[in-house]
C-alpha cells in the first residue's frame, strides 16, 4: 500500500510529456495474441494494468520484452491454458483475453475479472456479441467458458456502445469466417487505434470511430509496430491539477483532439487553455467558476474517467455545479472523501450537487479505484495543510510517476509505502 502525502498552497509550473494510453494499450495487448507473429508497441505506459496484462500473457506463451516504453510481444507460441484466478482478478483489461483467445484457440475459459469498483460493468454485452459468431457460452461457478470450432461472421447489435465488448467483438472476428457487422459500436480513440493496428496486422477493419464497425476475418497475419498515443485521461489530470493548483500547466501530446471535450469544461470554469499542435497550455483564474451541468457520455461526450477529477476541482469553485455519472453508477464514491476535506458534495443517485467551497482543508482519506485517487491528490494539492491519500495501488494502475511528476511541476507531494 501507497501513502501520497501532500502538502496544499503551491502552484503548479512547467511541462509534462504525458505517457501512452492505458485505455489503448490493454486491448492492442490482447491483439497480439489473434496474431501469430510479432507485435511491437512503442509509447507503451510503465502502469501495474500494463504488467498485469504482460504476465498474462508470457503465461500463454508469450514471449514478452519490455523496456524504455517499448514492448514487443511474439505470440507465436500461444497455447491455451486455464488462466490463474488471481491473473485474472488483477485487472478488468483480462476480459479481452476472451476475444483473443476465442480467435486464436477457439477455447478460453476465465474467471470474471476485477479492476475498480466503479460499478456492476456486467460482461453480458460481450457474451451475446460471442454467441452471434457461434461461440458456445457457459457461465456458471463464477467462470467463463467460450468454445467454438470456427467462429462465423454476423451482425451485432449493442443496446449501450460499450468499449470493450466493442473491443471483445473486433477481436473475437478477427479470425472468422465472413464479414462482421458491429452496430451501435463504441467510438473512443482506443477503439480507432484497435482498428487501425488490426488493419496493419492484415485484418480488414472498417468504420472505427464511428458507431457501424465491419470486420472481415482472415487466416493471414504479418507482423505489426504501433505508436500508442498520449494517455487523454493522464492529460486531464494534470490539466485538473493545474487548475485545482494555479499556475501554468502545459501538456505535451499526440493526439490534442481528443482532448477537446474536456477543454469545453475548462472555459466554462474560466480557465485559460491553449492549444498548439502537440500540446495544451491551462492556467486558472484567481478561483474557479461552477459548471452548471456537467454529464458524462460515450465518446466524443465527457469522458466517465475524468468525472472524479472534475469533481475534486468544482469542490472550490465558485457557486454551485451539478454533475451526472450516465455510465458507472459508483463513480461517486470519491465523494465521501472529499467531503472529509471539507468539500460540500450531495450524492442523489447518479447526479452530485457541488456547493462550492472556498478551500478543503488536508485530511487522511483513502483512494477507492484509479480516478478516484488521482482526485484526492488534486485535493489535496488545493487543499489547505496536509493531506494524506491511502491507495491499495490504484493509482499506479494508470500513472507512471505520479508524485515524481506533480513534484517537479512544483507541487509538495511525496510518495512513500507503508502497512
Amino acid at each position: 500500500m501507497e501513502a501520497y502525502t501532500i502538502t496544499g498552497g503551491n502552484i503548479l509550473s512547467g511541462e509534462v510529456l504525458v505517457q501512452g494510453s492505458k485505455n489503448a494499450a490493454l486491448p492492442l495487448m490482447a491483439a497480439a495474441v489473434v496474431n501469430d507473429g510479432v507485435t511491437v508497441l512503442h509509447n507503451c505506459p510503465d502502469i501495474s494494468d500494463v504488467r498485469y496484462m504482460a504476465e498474462i500473457l508470457e503465461y500463454l506463451g508469450c514471449v514478452v520484452e519490455y523496456k524504455s516504453a517499448c514492448m514487443s510481444i511474439d505470440a507465436s507460441a500461444v497455447e491455451y491454458r486455464t488462466l490463474p484466478e488471481y491473473m485474472i482478478k488483477q485487472t478488468r483489461a483480462s476480459v479481452l483475453i476472451l476475444g483473443a483467445l476465442i480467435a486464436r484457440k477457439g477455447y478460453v475459459e476465465l474467471s470474471y475479472p476485477g479492476g475498480c469498483n466503479i460499478g456492476a460493468r456486467p460482461v453480458d454485452f460481450h457474451l451475446e456479441a460471442f454467441r452471434r459468431l457461434g461461440v458456445e457460452v457457459v457461465t456458471e461457478d463464477e467462470k467463463i467458458s467460450c468454445r467454438v470450432n470456427k467462429a462465423v461472421g454476423n451482425e451485432i447489435k449493442f443496446r449501450f456502445p460499450s468499449v470493450g465488448a466493442t473491443e471483445n467483438a473486433i477481436l473475437a472476428a478477427c479470425r472468422a469466417k465472413g464479414v462482421t457487422t458491429i452496430h451501435n459500436a463504441a467510438k473512443e480513440p482506443e477503439i480507432i487505434e484497435l482498428c487501425e493496428m488490426l488493419s496493419a496486422m492484415g485484418v480488414s477493419v472498417k468504420g472505427g470511430g464511428t458507431s457501424l464497425i465491419s470486420v472481415m476475418g482472415t487466416e493471414e497475419f504479418r507482423d505489426v509496430v504501433h505508436h500508442i498515443s498520449s494517455d487523454r485521461i493522464v492529460a486531464g489530470t494534470y490539466m485538473c491539477a493545474g487548475a485545482a493548483a494555479g499556475g501554468r500547466v502545459r501538456v505535451k501530446v499526440n493526439n490534442v483532439s481528443a482532448l477537446e471535450e474536456m477543454n469545453k469544461v475548462f472555459y466554462k470554469m474560466g480557465c485559460h487553455v491553449t492549444t498548439g499542435n502537440d500540446y495544451c497550455d491551462i492556467r486558472r483564474p484567481d478561483r474557479i467558476c461552477a459548471v452548471n451541468v456537467l454529464e458524462t457520455r460515450p465518446y466524443p461526450g465527457f469522458p466517465t474517467d475524468m468525472q472524479s477529477q472534475f469533481l475534486a476541482v468544482l469542490s472550490i469553485a465558485k457557486g454551485q455545479s451539478i454533475i451526472v455519472e450516465n455510465i458507472f453508477e459508483a463513480r461517486f464514491r470519491v465523494a465521501y472523501e472529499l467531503n472529509k476535506m471539507g468539500a460540500d458534495i450531495i450524492i442523489d443517485g447518479n447526479k452530485a450537487t457541488v456547493n462550492g467551497v472556498k478551500s478543503l482543508t488536508g485530511s487522511t482519506v483513502t483512494s477507492k479505484e484509479l480516478r478516484g485517487g488521482a482526485a484526492l491528490i488534486i485535493a489535496g494539492l488545493e487543499a489547505e495543510g496536509v493531506t494524506c491519500v491511502q491507495d491499495e495501488g490504484y493509482i499506479k494502475r494508470g500513472y507512471e510517476n505520479i508524485a515524481e511528476i506533480i513534484a517537479a511541476l512544483g507541487g509538495n507531494i511525496s510518495c512513500d509505502e507503508f502497512h
